[in-house]
């Protein structure tokens, strides 16, 4: 009689891969003011994890805030200072359960920001206070020198 045997994944094989990301991997941001991770499986803080950001084609690495677990799934780092345009790699490094360390990485794209609208409203309104003001302090004909001038 032939023994069935079912092998599956248990705890002590824990590694873990990410799965979801902020910046999101191959994509084009706008802004970068944190780095957010999240993991399928827990990760053991000791210490260990850290998050990296560097340009992709020079290697530089980029300052950014201290690795701080948010869970037992998800890390982050801020990002103080973001970095000019560019195509930049975002490395990780995190201790799985089963105490093995992962590492990986991906890449996305930086675009300059759009900006906000906020400096030429205000020169609008600037540019509208002053045609206003001129229209009021403008010198006004005196009615009687009009008079004087038409009596000859």
């Amino acid at each position: 009689m032939p023994i069935l045997t079912f092998w599956g994944t248990s705890s002590a094989n824990a590694h873990t891969t990410l799965l979801d990301a902020t910046p999101e991997p191959a994509s084009t941001v706008s802004e970068l003011d944190e780095i957010e991770l999240k993991f399928e499986s827990e990760m053991v803080n000791d210490g260990n994890a850290k998050i990296y950001l560097a340009t992709i084609r020079e290697g530089k690495d980029i300052p950014i805030g201290e690795t701080i677990f948010v869970s037992e799934f998800i890390i982050k780092a801020e990002v103080p200072s973001p970095p000019p345009p560019g195509q930049y790699v975002i490395r990780y490094m995190v201790t799985s359960l089963d105490g093995d360390i992962n590492d990986g990485g991906y890449a996305f794209e930086l675009r300059e920001s759009t900006g906000s609208s906020t400096p030429w409203v205000l020169i609008a309104v600037v540019v509208a206070l002053l045609v206003v003001l001129a229209y009021f302090l403008r010198p006004k004909p005196n009615k009687g020198e009009n008079k004087e001038e038409g009596d000859e």
